[in-house]
């Protein structure tokens, strides 16, 4: 997994087998260096620096994806943990933000009819049940990654989010 952006408490990253396929937006994960179940469990001064950090991944994603042609239209934000209950995963929960970024024109690569375009809600089968359905998906490439990388760090010199680079 590429690590987009990092920081001393937090690692952005675009997922090898990611849910979701670049050209329709893509899947980024942001998570916490420090292993929590759940984000009750963070110190509220590093929960809120996570979403200060989501936030800014998001607006860095969509301007670049944008400009490579992508019609993005929204993110779904979504912290979910539950495939880590399925015995066969064999790990604890902990929190991470998935980053989907939904737009227009969405198709499924092979055209599986389980597909849900947006403006539906992404449909996740359990990929140890059905692996073929994320097969064909392409993560964000090296380039990508550096665009939204830089992309971050441009976001975070602007007067609109002075003062957040220091608490990241």
């Amino acid at each position: 997994m590429p690590i987009i952006f990092e920081t001393n408490n937090f690692l952005v990253i675009g997922p090898d087998q990611p849910h979701h396929d670049r050209d329709n937006g893509g899947h980024a994960l942001v998570k916490p260096k420090a292993r929590y179940s759940d984000r009750s469990e963070m110190p509220m001064d590093l929960y809120l620096s996570l979403m200060k950090l989501v936030r800014i991944t998001g607006e860095a994603i969509t301007n670049v994806m944008r400009k490579k042609g992508v019609d993005v239209v929204r993110i779904n934000y979504q912290d979910n943990g539950n495939w880590s209950y399925f015995p066969i995963m064999k790990k604890e929960p902990h929190l991470h933000v998935h980053l989907y970024v939904r737009a227009n024109g969405e198709k499924h690569p092979t055209g599986d009819k389980r597909f849900m375009a947006f403006p539906n809600a992404l449909y996740f089968p359990f990929r140890e049940d059905s692996p073929e359905y994320y097969e064909s998906f392409k993560p964000y490439s090296k380039e990508d990654c550096s665009y939204i990388e830089a992309e971050i760090n441009r976001l975070l010199d602007t007067q609109k989010y002075d003062g957040v680079k220091e608490s990241l």
